[in-house]
């Protein structure tokens, strides 16, 4: 196993020269993580009394609750609890695994609704050679090898479908990953799946027990009572509350990087 380089020159350098590495990999630190702080600093906000306004004035305190439930942290706990979201009018999509006519399917119609809703973003699907938001639909095995780094969580070992998305220093989403197992036998298990990777992977990462049929369910409290006829049991569709989150993340107004305890204190409280 190679040695990490600078241990040559601790090991053997002369003195001079140790000194002169060791102030450069502080001023390193020193810089990157002022350079960090300085760029948090600057995407510090607050909600304005017209934005607070608006909130209350166009959505209804379940709705507005809900939205908290879902769109601040996720559940691993690897994710600060502010808002995140794209904040570009055009987001390319690619299906970088071959699938079937009626996955890619489902992939368009998931996108449509999600257009339908937003107008701020439009989610555009292609063949990219860069695309922004990468889709695998791959056996249900592969889905912890695209996300590795995770793959020591007990939530994602026997995952039938992941997201992820990586983002600015202020909050932006700047790229975003989904797998979907494609290898899932009820009827509509996997549609289900899809939109609600690709609902979370927007913005929205947190699961909720609050609706059994929301997408934000993860269709674990979902109860197959005839499995001969699946589909309408599972997640298939946007309910409207899921419309009204996606709405108050993409057209409210509600800036990036806003904090959970903001967003509670004043809006939430009465």
């Amino acid at each position: 196993m190679p040695c990490f380089p600078f241990g040559f020159f601790f090991a053997w350098g002369p003195f001079w020269m140790k000194k002169i590495l060791l102030v450069a990999v502080v001023v390193f630190l020193v810089v990157g993580l002022s350079s960090y702080w300085r760029a948090r600093a600057r995407c510090a906000t607050t909600l304005t009394k017209q934005q607070v306004a608006h909130l209350r004035t166009h959505y209804t305190q379940e709705e507005l609750t809900y939205f908290q439930q879902v769109a601040f942290g996720n559940d691993l706990g690897t994710l600060s609890p502010t808002i995140h979201r794209w904040n570009r009018p055009r987001v390319t999509v690619r299906i970088m695994s071959a699938c079937e006519s009626a996955e890619r399917r489902e992939v368009v119609r998931v996108l449509q609704d999600l257009n339908h809703i937003s107008r701020s973003t439009q989610f555009v699907l292609g063949t990219y050679a860069a695309p922004d938001l990468k889709i695998y639909l791959v056996p249900k095995r592969e889905i912890s090898r695209l996300f590795a780094k995770h793959s020591a969580n007990p939530h994602t070992l026997d995952a039938n479908g992941l997201f992820g998305f990586e983002t600015s220093a202020c909050g932006e989403i700047v790229s975003a990953t989904v797998a979907v197992a494609n290898n899932l036998d009820l009827a509509g298990h996997k549609e289900a799946i899809i939109r609600e990777e690709l609902a979370q992977s927007i913005g929205l990462p947190k699961d909720t027990k609050r609706y059994a049929k929301s997408v934000f369910s993860s269709n674990r409290q979902i109860i197959i009572q005839d499995p001969d006829h699946t589909y309408d049991q599972f997640a298939t569709e946007f309910l409207p509350i899921d419309q009204k989150v996606i709405d108050i993340l993409y057209n409210s107004g509600i800036p990036i990087n806003t904090e959970a305890s903001d967003f509670t204190a004043q809006v939430l409280t009465q």
